[in-house]
């Protein structure tokens, strides 16, 4: 795939979910939007676009950032694994305080370490 911008991987993951019905890792098809591959679930989307499925669903954390954080996730500020590993598991209100609090000078410095 190469150098994929991880919010952009993100919003097209979230759209493919939308397409073909997947939710909670598989297809929640009601009849109401257009599917051309019935019973697709999560593992096979991801099959599909070459990553695993916990790389899909990392991607997809990237979707509940506040759009502040979405744009540094974007333009390579701040990487997604922070983003994803730290920042997603906040509520966005949570998210806005510290961002508020924290200024995007030092958001840009901040390194998850495991």
């Amino acid at each position: 795939m190469g150098n994929v911008n991880p919010m952009k991987m993100a919003k097209c993951i979230k759209e493919l979910e939308r397409i073909y019905g997947i939710k909670q890792g598989n297809n929640q098809f009601n009849g109401s939007e257009i599917i051309s591959e019935a019973n697709k679930t999560q593992s096979d989307l991801a099959e599909q676009i070459g990553i695993d499925q916990r790389q899909l669903q990392n991607y997809k954390k990237l979707n509940d950032l506040i759009p502040e954080l979405q744009s540094l996730v974007e333009n390579g500020t701040l990487k997604a694994t922070t983003a994803y590993k730290i920042w997603a598991k906040m509520p966005p209100e949570e998210q806005e305080m510290f961002f508020n609090d924290i200024g995007q000078e030092k958001i840009k410095k901040l390194t998850y370490y495991q």
